[in-house]
């Protein structure tokens, strides 16, 4: 037992991406899901607009079908859920340059329910606008796929540097940087070159 726990952990990602550590990669991810944030309320904002003049053509021709009305509703909650992202990134970037683990373990659960609750919605949202005769644009699919995959990509990182730092405290290390070990000899030993200069005439 007390060999296992000798042993370190092997990370995945532990040497980052391009040469770029974990930690910054994880700093990275946080802005990254800011930017994307403010983009995916510009476009949530637009879908909304749409979404609320079909609900009034259906109202005008007094035919409505039981789906419909979810559609404005789906788009409320998702404007709701980007807003709550930059609360949890802001603390994600503290955290990230705290260390704190509760912080970016958090970030990693609330980055996994964001995405499920996104999915959940778009397909939500495409039924409702079937049963209206409707189609919703291809760019909420390609923006909910493309978001998945990117996100797995961070989180990768994230994850990384957050058992890094369990790891760290756990042996009691403040510094995350690996341990350089040379493996060129500059000098012979003096013992030897003391031999080897007396065997000289």
């Amino acid at each position: 037992m007390s060999r296992f726990r000798s042993e370190r952990m092997i990370f995945l990602c532990a040497g980052g991406f391009c040469g770029i550590a974990p930690k910054a990669l994880s700093f990275v991810a946080g802005i990254y899901m800011i930017l994307l944030t403010n983009m995916y309320l510009i476009f949530e904002a637009g879908h909304l607009n749409r979404s609320l003049t079909l609900l009034k053509l259906q109202q005008s021709k007094h035919y409505i079908t039981n789906l419909v009305w979810i559609m404005p509703y789906c788009y409320y909650t998702a404007i709701v859920l980007a807003l709550l992202c930059y609360p949890v990134c802001i603390f994600f970037l503290y955290s990230v340059q705290k260390q704190h683990i509760l912080g970016i373990v958090s970030y990693f659960a609330w980055i996994i329910f964001y995405d499920l609750a996104n999915c959940v919605i778009v397909v939500l949202t495409s039924r409702a606008a079937r049963a209206a005769v409707f189609s919703i644009s291809p760019l909420e699919w390609f923006g909910a796929i493309s978001r998945v995959v990117m996100d797995a990509f961070w989180l990768s990182f994230v994850i990384t540097y957050a058992m890094m730092l369990v790891e760290g405290r756990s042996t009691g290390r403040t510094s995350l940087r690996p341990r350089r070990i040379s493996k060129h000899v500059t000098e012979p030993p003096k013992s030897r070159l003391g031999i080897t200069l007396r065997k000289i005439p």
